[in-house]
Formats: structure tokens, C-alpha cells, sequence
């Protein structure tokens, strides 16, 4: 990055580093389709891979960075969801089309993620078979990555505040309660965790509530229905 930064500074994007890294190990799982995940940032006038889910879908985006050209560097700049339904097709990236095939992907989606602050967020979303996204795939990678928008936030607020940690805290405790609620529904529904991830969506988008507080709601009356209040 171009600008300097004090001990503070480096010590939030280091937190960030490493909760998007969990994050995004998260998000592969609960989007299904043996999915990876990588996260670009820009901020203070550069951009870097934040955090990758594992390291062939990190190899792939530092070769984007590379070579300044891939979709979710499009997905950043513009805002606009870019996907890849064939990677064996493809031809508007070819240095990272040749890497992402050669790391045995076949399908990718970038993602802008909405900030408030004047950073910039994308993340890449590699799948091993080809294939066109449906609805429901495009919704959950897209509710992701709004929800890893929260964290980035309320970190950037921290920078600029240099304090007020607790923020942050509440919003991994969100993700927290998010990653334990999809967990329950997979228990108590017998699904596999993007089935259970589209019934928390649908849940929320029908009761016009935020994920998270759905999350809890989904937990607190689990632990109400069981004996002694133990899930």
C-alpha cells in the first residue's frame, strides 16, 4: 500500500486479514459445490488479496493482481457481479483463465462487495465443475459477501476511530451466530450446509429481518425446545 500506517493500523488489517481468512473458509463450505473463496481488497490506493479459503483459489488471484486483469479485479472497479460459465471458454482474462483452469476450476463468480467507505471489496468464487450459475447460487454467494461487507466496515471504522473494538467483535459474533444457526438447521432438517444457508436467507427475506438476528432467534428457540436448555 502506498500509504504509510502507524502500529494501530497495521494491527486492525492484520485482524481483518485473518477474519476474512476464516471467513472465507466459512463461505466456501456453506456455498457448496466443493466452492473456494478469495477476497481482494483496495485500500489506500492499492489493492492486495486479503484472504483465499485455500491456497489454489490464493494462487489464483495473486496471478490476477499480476497481471492487473481478471474478473474480480472487473467486479471491483466496476460493481457489477462478473461469472465465468466455462472457464474452458473464456477469453477476456486469459493469464488467469490459464492459471484457474490449471488449478482444476472450471466455473467463477466476482463479487463486489456494498462498503460504506471508500474502500473496495470483491470476492472471487471458484467452482471445480462448469456449469451456469442459478438463482439460488448467485443469492447466496451475493448475501456472503454482502455479509463479509459488515465486517470489513465496521474494521475500516475502527481504523479511522482507532478504538471502539467492541464494533467489530459484535459483528464476528453475528457471523458467529449465522455459522451456529446454519449448523442447527443442518441437525435438525438433515441438509447439507447451502441448503440450510438458503433456509436462513429465505427466512430472514420473509420476516424482513437482518440475518443475524434471525440466526439468533433460530438458536435461542432450539435451546428452548430442548431439555435443561442445552442444544
Amino acid at each position: 500500500m502506498e500509504n504509510q500506517r502507524g502500529p494501530a493500523d497495521q494491527q486492525l488489517l492484520d485482524l481483518l486479514d485473518e477474519q476474512l481468512t476464516e471467513f472465507t473458509s466459512g463461505a466456501a463450505v456453506v456455498l457448496g459445490d466443493r466452492a473456494s473463496c478469495s477476497v481482494m481488497l483496495r485500500l489506500d490506493g492499492g489493492v492486495r488479496r486479503s484472504a483465499s479459503s485455500d491456497p489454489l483459489a490464493a494462487a489464483c488471484d495473486e496471478v490476477e493482481l499480476a497481471v492487473d486483469e481478471g474478473p474480480c479485479l472487473d467486479a471491483l472497479e466496476t460493481g457489477l457481479v462478473m461469472l465465468v460459465d466455462d472457464l474452458d471458454t473464456e477469453d477476456r482474462w486469459p493469464a488467469w483463465t490459464r492459471t484457474a483452469r490449471a488449478a482444476g476450476f472450471r466455473s467463477s463468480g466476482g463479487f463486489p462487495v456494498h462498503l460504506r467507505s471508500e474502500a473496495a471489496v470483491a470476492v472471487n468464487v471458484y467452482r471445480p465443475g462448469p456449469g451456469p450459475w442459478d438463482r439460488d447460487s448467485l443469492v447466496r454467494a451475493d448475501v456472503y459477501a454482502q455479509q463479509l461487507g459488515r465486517v470489513v466496515d465496521l474494521c475500516l471504522d475502527l481504523r479511522e476511530a482507532n478504538g471502539q473494538r467492541h464494533a467489530l467483535e459484535d459483528a464476528l459474533a453475528a457471523q458467529a451466530s449465522i455459522d451456529q444457526a446454519v449448523g442447527a438447521i443442518m441437525a435438525t432438517k438433515h441438509c447439507d450446509a447451502s441448503a440450510a444457508f438458503a433456509m436462513l436467507i429465505a427466512a430472514a427475506r420473509d420476516g424482513r429481518s437482518d440475518l443475524s438476528d434471525v440466526a439468533v432467534q433460530i438458536l435461542e428457540a432450539l435451546v428452548d425446545r430442548r431439555p435443561g436448555g442445552e442444544l
